[in-house]
């Protein structure tokens, strides 16, 4: 894929990768929005397959992860604000327009990034994506944190919002094939840091999200991992049951990250086939 830079709405440089396409051939083009402590990298796979499909793909790197800019001293987990998140989306969105004028626009977003898909729709005022692919979406924790830790990461916002908070997430719980949880380790551009700036700004993303399910504008997949212990999948019900037909809804027998695990072909197959149900012009 290439590397292009778009500049966002704030004057900084996105890095985002895309392939070489004709926009007259394309179904589509398809901007990936990846989970907390990933990068582009880890989607190589699924952007190879949207490729293999007919779809051009677009990976950008979100604020706070993948590699730091040059001279950035601190960036792991440090945001200017949620917004940003959005808004790089929107840059992004941008871009892609103007290589593919009349060409489908869908959004992918896995965990953090189904959050962030979720709000850039509710936030858009006039139509611009045909359907979104929403993978584990954070919507709610597994395990909420309790009173006292709430009170205090309140407190920190106010006072000190870029104090980085270090997740424990196990590479089991993120995906059941040895092989694939063996690469989380050694890769050096993963990482497991939040600000609480961040994670605040993603806690009212999902308040947000859950309180306007009813208001998603796009035909949405939402895939959910039954043996999930990262995210709420009572969550993902109750959001799925309020944005009603707007959302097809599957399960798979897979850890949060379904597409690194077992059931990764039956994912890939069905995203592929939402993707042309609403893509393709009869």
């Amino acid at each position: 894929m290439n590397r292009i830079d778009i500049i966002g709405k704030d004057g900084a440089s996105i890095p985002a990768y895309v392939n070489d396409f004709d926009a007259a051939s394309i179904k589509g083009v398809v901007i990936v929005s990846y989970g907390f402590g990933e990068h582009t990298g880890m989607y190589a796979e699924l952007a190879e397959r949207l490729i293999q499909a007919g779809y051009a793909a677009i990976l950008f790197e979100q604020r706070g992860h993948g590699a730091p800019p040059e001279g950035c001293k601190k960036w792991y987990g440090i945001i200017p604000g949620y917004q940003s998140f959005l808004d790089d989306i929107e840059s992004v969105t941008v871009a892609a327009r103007q290589m593919a004028p009349d060409s489908p626009i869908a959004l992918y977003g896995h965990s953090m990034g189904g959050n962030i898909v979720i709000n850039t729709l509710l936030q858009q005022k006039d139509p611009v994506y045909t359907c979104v692919v929403l993978e584990s979406p954070w919507l709610g924790l597994y395990k909420r944190p309790g009173a006292f830790l709430t009170g205090l990461v309140k407190l920190l916002n106010r006072v000190a919002p870029d104090f980085i908070i270090v997740n424990k997430l196990k590479a089991s719980d993120l995906s059941g094939d040895p092989e694939r949880a063996a690469l989380y380790g050694p890769d050096r551009l993963y990482h497991n840091r939040i600000s609480v700036r961040m994670y605040t700004g993603i806690e009212a993303g999902c308040f947000n999200a859950m309180a306007n399910a009813a208001l998603l504008p796009v035909p949405s997949f939402l895939a959910f991992a039954t043996n999930d212990r990262i995210i709420s999948n009572q969550a993902i019900f109750e959001f799925a049951a309020d944005a009603g037909d707007m959302v097809v809804v599957k399960e798979y027998d897979s850890c949060h990250a379904i597409h690194k695990d077992m059931k990764r072909e039956d994912f890939y197959r069905d995203m592929v086939g939402f993707l042309d149900l609403h893509c393709i012009s009869d």
